[in-house]
């Protein structure tokens, strides 16, 4: 098992943004995280990725609590993450940006700088690595925060919308990309809004609700849910007759 998340529950003054919410991530897994606005799946996102402190509950990767740790802290031990919105270096390249996920691990520059370029190619960007990142278009820059997280050499990594603002054909790369990750052994949390993309590239998918976990299983299992359609689409679409 890769990454376990017990009774984890976050709370916001009176609100409570996750409830003591439980699951599991094999290695080698794909799992989509998913629910409407307001589930609490970014809370979520980010107490397992260290941004956040859980207010009780535990959070265990490859058998090791790491609840409460920081990012930084976390990203060493092998679990890395992306943003939805591409933290971009505006003075930077390509490559230097690339290379700065290496220097959370080494502070040899060159080494980063090299490992760097094996990267860009890995994810699309090779011959782009002497542009600003601030230059590249949005899908490029996807690609840049997924190869900087991937610079850190993770054994899981949390993917925070990496669709989001992609046309139809770029959607689709970065899916192979994703797969491609989890053929070369990397265990992924993916974080959708695209309900196809999620149901065609996840090996189970995890429902939140209202802070809460509604289902969890594969995509079939999960879209037929009751739980899961009223979540969406309220209870006159659970409850409508057959035509």
């Amino acid at each position: 098992m890769m990454l376990e998340v017990r009774s984890l529950t976050k709370r916001f003054g009176g609100v409570v943004a996750v409830d003591s919410v439980n699951f599991s991530v094999d290695s080698g897994e794909i799992m989509g995280l998913i629910g409407p606005n307001g589930a609490g799946k970014t809370t979520l996102f980010n107490v397992v990725a260290g941004a956040l402190a859980p207010d009780s509950g535990e959070v265990l990767f490859e058998g090791n609590s790491i609840a409460g740790m920081s990012s930084a802290a976390i990203c060493r031990r092998g679990l890395a993450r992306t943003f939805q919105i591409p933290q971009v270096f505006t003075s930077m390249t390509v490559l230097e940006t690339i290379a700065t996920g290496s220097l959370a691990l080494t502070r040899a520059v060159a080494d980063a700088l090299h490992s760097a370029v094996a990267i860009a190619q890995r994810v699309g960007l090779a011959g782009r690595e002497s542009v600003l990142a601030s230059s590249l278009t949005t899908a490029e820059k996807k690609r840049l925060e997924l190869a900087r997280a991937l610079a850190t050499h993770p054994r899981m990594i949390l993917l925070d919308e990496v669709l989001a603002g992609l046309n139809a054909s770029e959607i689709a790369d970065m899916l192979d990309l994703i797969r491609s990750l989890r053929d070369e052994g990397i265990t992924v949390l993916f974080v959708e809004h695209n309900m196809e993309a999620v149901t065609g590239v996840c090996d189970r998918i995890l429902v939140l609700d209202s802070g809460r976990r509604i289902a969890l299983g594969r995509a079939d299992e999960v879209m037929a849910n009751p739980d899961v359609i009223r979540a969406y689409l309220g209870d006159v679409m659970v409850e409508a007759p057959d035509a």
